[in-house]
């Protein structure tokens, strides 16, 4: 070959050299959008995913985090976005998730589920809750107990046991309150720590087939089954049972109330165990919500976190690849641990702590599951019946006038009721 034309092609070989390790090194955007509800559970996302892209390095995860509320006011957008639609996102099992499904919102995510063989590695409760007519919609990365935490060193101070039954907790509060101490820590802020109260008082006095009958619209607010849970949780309103100015007070602001001793009690879901200080934990229990009929069985509220790929995601192969991430055991263990919440998946087994034993015992100790009331229900309907249910519990309003704010706002969300007979629990 003539020296020029060596000349030329060496030219060519070493101007297409860069270009060549350039296009190796091009890595695949991956946008996730996380919900995060403190330092804690954001420092833990943050781990979660640098670790996923150090195994696999042709993805680049372009992350945006985004306080509940402002989460939740903006995910439909988000979705009906198109092309602009992220390809991760995490939501919650229930009604809303159902409804973003059966608009076409969601990629279904059947062939990952097989691939994965996810149906054998998450319990059939788990697989209920996450599908939408049989077809999964993304994969659980945890759920969690809720249940009445209480301060230990008080309780034994004071010769009280975490209470069982109904009538045991109305006397645990009668004798806090003789020592000056508030019974329940409560920050209703955001309606949905009130909304716990009803959720748990009906699920205990009316089972949990009415309950989600009654979140579908099926059943009138103003029956006698839901003026009883009125009834019964007035009996805590008027006995000053909760945290004074709980309704311009976040939860986490009245946290400390409970592991500083100045509050006997509080309603709270397995989120909460890494706001406590390392400190307190070992001086912080868990139990059931009491027990308020005997011939029912024992019903819990056990929310369900997942993720799901959008239907307008832009790379959803990525996508894909960051859910069977998360479902593994491994992922799931480690990131249950840190938020003090339980893995869905059956190949994690054991307990990291006693909150963590306990919270367990709960969920292990149910006859049923529900996801919560503003995940169980329309927001249309849930978010003004949580403005009730903190009027009512800040002595606002009385039964009579929640139970008819409830029922107008039921029948203009749902309609008439259905008149099917309720099926016995």
């Amino acid at each position: 070959m003539p020296v020029g034309r060596c000349t030329a092609a060496l030219l060519i070989i070493i101007l297409t050299l860069p270009v060549l390790a350039i296009a190796k090194t091009v890595r695949e955007p991956l946008d996730v959008v996380l919900m995060v509800s403190g330092g804690e559970q954001r420092q833990v996302y943050m781990e979660l995913l640098r670790t996923f892209e150090a195994q696999h390095p042709h993805l680049d995860v372009r992350h945006r985090e985004y306080e509940q509320e402002d989460y939740k006011a903006n995910i439909e957008g988000w979705l009906t976005g198109g092309s602009q639609a992220p390809d991760v996102m995490f939501w919650f099992a229930g009604h809303l998730m159902n409804d973003f499904y059966s608009k076409g919102l969601i990629r279904p995510v059947g062939d990952l589920w097989q691939a994965q063989n996810w149906d054998t590695a998450f319990p059939e409760g788990i697989r209920r809750v996450v599908s939408f007519a049989g077809q999964p919609m993304g994969v659980p990365i945890a759920y969690y107990h809720w249940g009445l935490y209480y301060n230990k060193a008080l309780f034994q101070r004071l010769g009280l046991n975490p209470p069982a039954t109904w009538d045991a907790l109305l006397e645990a509060g009668k004798r806090l309150k003789a020592e000056g101490i508030t019974p329940v820590a409560v920050g209703t802020k955001a309606g949905w720590t009130a909304a716990a109260w009803f959720d748990y008082l009906n699920l205990r006095l009316n089972g949990l087939a009415f309950h989600e009958r009654l979140m579908r619209g099926e059943v009138p607010f103003d029956d006698d089954r839901v003026r009883a849970v009125f009834e019964h949780w007035q009996q805590l309103v008027k006995g000053d049972f909760f945290l004074q100015g709980h309704a311009g007070m976040s939860w986490r602001n009245a946290l400390p109330f409970l592991y500083r001793g100045h509050a006997g009690m509080m309603l709270m879901g397995g989120f909460v165990k890494p706001q406590f200080p390392d400190s307190v934990l070992d001086n912080i229990g868990v139990v059931r919500f009491p027990l308020l009929q005997s011939n029912l069985g024992v019903y819990e509220n056990a929310p369900t976190d997942m993720f799901f790929i959008p239907a307008g995601a832009d790379n959803p192969e990525g996508a894909e690849t960051l859910l069977a991430y998360m479902g593994e055991p491994e992922t799931q263990a480690w990131f249950n641990h840190r938020l003090g919440t339980t893995a869905p998946n059956l190949n994690v087994t054991g307990y990291q702590d006693s909150i963590d034993e306990q919270g367990g015992k709960v969920l292990a100790g149910a006859d049923g599951y529900s996801q919560f009331f503003d995940r169980n229900t329309p927001r249309t309907l849930s978010n003004p019946a949580m403005e009730v249910f903190v009027d009512f519990m800040a002595g606002d309003m009385d039964v009579d006038r929640a139970l008819s704010r409830l029922e107008r706002l039921r029948a203009t969300v749902f309609g008439s009721p259905a008149e099917e007979p309720l099926v016995a629990e």
